[in-house]
């Protein structure tokens, strides 16, 4: 029996991720999500989605790096402040975790490669599924089993620049 996606009471979404088939036939790995908590569900105890979502800044991506310019006037202004800097392709978690000195990480989730957006208690969340990443990168929760690839920071003058 077909039930229309409009007539599911509670249902915020339906995710489809696209894969290829061993036939080379293309499928959708359809699945719901809920409106009500249950696992896979970014507004639920499964998923990160009641956390508090990074300040996104806009950096410039030149060859191997990415610059943030006039930081002191940005959201990583202060010692504990945590940013998603986007340059070109690259999202990157960056936090100021001593004074003028700073930790940045891929944006990209080791699970499921989706971005990772959240920050609350010292602590990366994606909004997927829930994983959780220390400001080391390293895995606080899963279902995320490795930490995120980190790149080396410089700060000079007010401008940092990451290499990636």
């Amino acid at each position: 029996m077909t039930i229309p996606l409009h007539k599911i009471p509670g249902l915020l979404a339906v995710a489809c991720a696209e894969r290829t088939c061993e036939d080379g036939h293309t499928a959708c790995n359809a699945s719901l999500i809920e409106g009500c908590g249950g696992k896979g569900n970014p507004a639920g105890p499964g998923g990160g989605g009641n956390v508090p979502q990074l300040p996104t800044i806009a950096g410039t991506a030149a060859g191997s790096t990415v610059i943030v310019s006039n930081v002191s006037g940005t959201a990583l202004a202060n010692v504990g402040s945590a940013a998603l800097v986007q340059a070109g392709g690259n999202n990157i978690l960056v936090l100021q975790a001593s004074q003028g000195s700073f930790n940045a990480f891929t944006a990209v989730c080791t699970h499921e490669q989706n971005i990772i957006n959240g920050f609350q208690n010292n602590t990366f969340v994606c909004p997927a599924h829930g994983s959780q990443f220390n400001t080391s990168g390293a895995v606080v929760q899963g279902p995320a089993t490795q930490r995120l690839r980190q790149f080396t920071t410089q700060f000079t003058n007010n401008v940092l620049t990451i290499t990636v």
